[in-house]
């Protein structure tokens, strides 16, 4: 990847955002292939996501660093990474942590991102942010924004999507577990209505040991009563645990890694890597480190300390996978994504540390990725009520592209799953996609522009297939409809009247692919 490439997609990516242990639970088994019942967009699609989850809240002013900023250095005397130090990305204004690179495999992030497979997401959180680290959490988990202690979050966002697509949920199983955690109990994510949507390990063999032969010998009872309903889960979950069992030890046996992990948490990777190797057919695997609620002690002047050996940790983990994942050939197959419940005041406290705050810094990583910085640089001189850093981009708009882009999932599906219409990021390439020619990538335009309500949106659609064509509003909320259905190959325009003034984003999805402009409204 080169400069003029990360400049362009950090370019357009900003322009959008400006405007817009070993516990197994109750998952269904299966005895077909399961992906042709997950809605996924073609019955052969084998794509896998990976969630790496930092629990404590990650500071991300000194993750992406503001190092041009001279606020940055005046409110974080003490642990502000100086410029001299930091990691200019490609030419950009746009500078990371040393840790994220220093020491670590193949130049860890920034060896990535010259290799186009890393996107920075800056400014990512919710509106009202919880700095409750339990509530955020099962927010960035659920995928529904409530800071309402009386609204209980009891599923997850993947939990829901799953449940949603395997119709026979509970009383049939997966020949494969759909999600797997690597440690700990089940994920939130996971958890549905129906049921868990996975599996929790820590050694595959000690997973094989637990669970062989618990294959129950009785039938399903019939009927609905509370005996036979609660006998029936029972059974299924101990049927469910002698099979993938077998199949998580099969795939770990069969599996490699092509190189040697470091210790610590990149070994959680590199059993990811192995089991996708062995042939294991989950769609998500969830990883964690803790150590990110750093209150005290987070720096050093010399650029060591908790905080970053954490980064250098993350980074290692991720640079080591993608690495392993490329020379054994299923790297196309894989995006993966970092989550934070949040992130750190911006002002350091007494205590060489941060407290907890409001937005922060989000990596997705892939070879399937558009690369590039997504978000706003933060505005230190602009904080919220809280004295916090305004958010900029929702995290479901992440989510929502995980859903469209990488699994499939229809728009009205997304909505479903996240409770209400979010645009996709922009931050993924469809995995089978169909290739744009440069006439499609320029055509959309809206005149006039800026409007004073009425306008006209022009584009060309090279392909037939269903169109959408929606306005939306800076932090991605769908507010206009302006076409949803057919639309054969060939150029259109569409006339569009704006009640209110203010910016907007204007996005196109088309089975050509998704355009987008930035649209301002005078009034």
């Amino acid at each position: 990847m080169n400069r003029r490439k990360f400049l362009k997609n950090t370019a357009s990516a900003a322009a959008i955002a400006a405007v817009a242990p070993n516990i197994l639970g109750g998952m269904p088994v299966y005895a077909r292939t399961p992906w042709q019942n997950l809605g996924l967009a073609a019955p052969d699609n084998d794509n896998i996501l990976i969630v790496i989850q930092m629990f404590g809240g990650n500071d991300g002013l000194n993750t992406i660093i503001p190092a041009e900023d001279d606020t940055y250095h005046q409110i974080r005397p003490n642990i502000a990474v100086p410029k001299a130090k930091a990691k200019r990305v490609l030419g950009s204004d746009v500078f990371m942590h040393p840790a994220l690179v220093d020491k670590v495999h193949k130049n860890g992030l920034l060896g990535l991102i010259d290799n186009g497979r890393l996107a920075i997401i800056q400014g990512v959180g919710y509106e009202n942010p919880n700095l409750s680290h339990f509530r955020s959490t099962d927010i960035w988990l659920s995928g529904l924004n409530s800071s309402d202690p009386n609204v209980r979050l009891h599923d997850g966002w993947l939990g829901r999507h799953f449940a949603k697509s395997l119709p026979n949920f509970p009383t049939e199983i997966p020949e494969h577990p759909v999600c797997v955690q690597v440690g700990g109990a089940l994920s939130l994510m996971f958890q549905s209505e129906k049921g868990d949507m996975g599996i929790a390990l820590t050694d595959p063999d000690k997973f094989f040991e637990l669970g062989a032969g618990l294959s129950p010998d009785e039938e399903p009872m019939a009927g609905n009563s509370a005996y036979a309903e609660e006998f029936n889960y029972i059974r299924t979950i101990a049927e469910q645990s002698d099979t993938y069992s077998k199949v998580v030890k099969r795939a770990f046996d069969k599996g490699t890694n092509k190189l040697t992990y470091a210790a610590g948490f990149a070994q959680q990777m590199r059993l990811i890597a192995k089991l996708i190797s062995g042939g294991l057919k989950s769609k998500v695997y969830m990883v964690s480190m803790g150590g990110f609620d750093t209150h005290v002690q987070q720096q050093r002047g010399d650029m060591t300390g908790a905080h970053p050996a954490l980064l250098a940790a993350v980074a290692q983990g991720i640079s080591q996978f993608m690495d392993d994942a490329v020379q054994q050939g299923f790297a196309n197959r894989v995006v993966g994504l970092t989550v934070s419940e949040f992130g750190r005041r911006p002002y350091e406290n007494g205590s060489f540390g941060t407290d907890h705050g409001a937005a922060s810094v989000q990596f997705v990583f892939g070879t399937n990725v558009n690369p590039g910085n997504y978000g706003k640089t933060p505005d230190l001189k602009n904080l919220n009520s809280n004295g916090d850093l305004n958010f900029d981009v929702d995290y479901r708009r992440v989510y929502s592209e995980v859903l469209q882009t990488w699994f499939g999932a229809t728009e009205a599906d997304a909505i479903d799953v996240l409770g209400e219409k979010l645009a996709p990021l922009g931050v993924l390439q469809k995995p089978t996609s169909v290739q744009e020619d440069i006439s499609f990538k320029n055509s959309l335009h809206v005149s006039p522009n800026p409007s004073f309500g009425d306008a006209k949106i022009s584009f060309k659609s090279s392909l037939s297939g269903a169109a959408d064509i929606a306005m939306y509003t800076l932090d991605g909320k769908r507010v206009l409809s302006v076409h949803n259905g057919f639309l054969a190959a060939g150029s259109y325009s569409f006339p569009v009247n704006f009640a209110q003034a203010g910016a907007y984003l204007c996005i196109v999805k088309t089975d050509a692919g998704q355009l987008s402009t930035k649209v301002s409204v005078l009034k």
